[in-house]
């Protein structure tokens, strides 16, 4: 969903809905206390050209302001957290993903295997926007889908609620060689950087999909698929 315009914009930050993303108009001026505030509640803010705007917003009447809104609902980690460990099943973290495209690809693997949900890190995430929803087929809509600013924090008290930990990385343990049990949560990262180094340490297992061709990898989205699959009929329930 888009809106334009100051007043539009302090008034959807008013209503607690949830914002992706705001354009500003390069060279237009903006107060500080303005620009301070969309920081302080972590609202990811990107300058733009004025006609880029206008093709955002569908108007010339803008005011340098376009903001996306997410028409997903965000839950707290605590309850993607809760609703695995009481269904004995899995959700899966996309560390530092940021193709939309992706995230929706990997969202309809989850669901459609019976995982719970996604955590998703409040900064370097891809938007929940249309191109995420229609790449999900809808799936995402039927998720429990979660940010937070601490992913550590939460993987660590999935832990202690019984919950398995494993990470997929190329260079590590076969996949097929893996026997692990339910409930757990699969970590994927970005074909650029992979999963940091924080949550590798945290792991359970770490694992790769071995391949016997000249292509070096998987798209993030078809190996969590692969992996969710494999692990879905390996993993034993406590």
């Amino acid at each position: 969903m888009i809106i334009w315009g100051k007043n539009s914009l302090e008034e959807a930050i008013k209503a607690g809905k949830r914002i992706e993303k705001v354009y500003l108009q390069f060279g237009k001026f903006f107060p500080p206390e303005f620009i301070e505030n969309l920081k302080r509640k972590h609202i990811k803010v990107q300058w733009a050209k004025k006609d880029e705007l206008r093709k955002k917003a569908k108007t010339s009447k803008h005011q340098g302001i376009v903001a996306i809104l997410s028409p997903i609902e965000i839950y707290h980690p605590q309850t993607l957290i809760e609703k695995t460990l009481l269904e004995n099943s899995f959700f899966v973290v996309l560390d530092r993903i940021t193709e939309p495209q992706n995230l929706g690809t990997i969202a309809r693997s989850v669901e459609f295997f019976g995982g719970t949900g996604l955590l998703l890190p409040e900064k370097e995430s891809a938007p929940l926007n249309e191109t995420a929803i229609k790449a999900s087929s809808g799936a995402l809509l039927h998720l429990v889908v979660s940010r937070c600013s601490n992913i550590k924090k939460y993987l660590e008290e999935f832990k202690k609620g019984g919950g398995t930990i494993i990470s997929l990385e190329t260079g590590n343990k076969d996949l097929r060689e893996v026997n692990t049990y339910r409930p757990f949560s699969l970590i994927v990262g970005s074909e650029g950087k992979g999963i940091s180094e924080d949550l590798l340490k945290i792991s359970d297992e770490i694992v790769t999909i071995s391949g016997k061709g000249k292509t070096p990898s998987l798209n993030v989205s078809v190996a969590t698929g692969i992996a969710i699959w494999e692990l879905t009929k390996r993993t034993k329930f406590l």
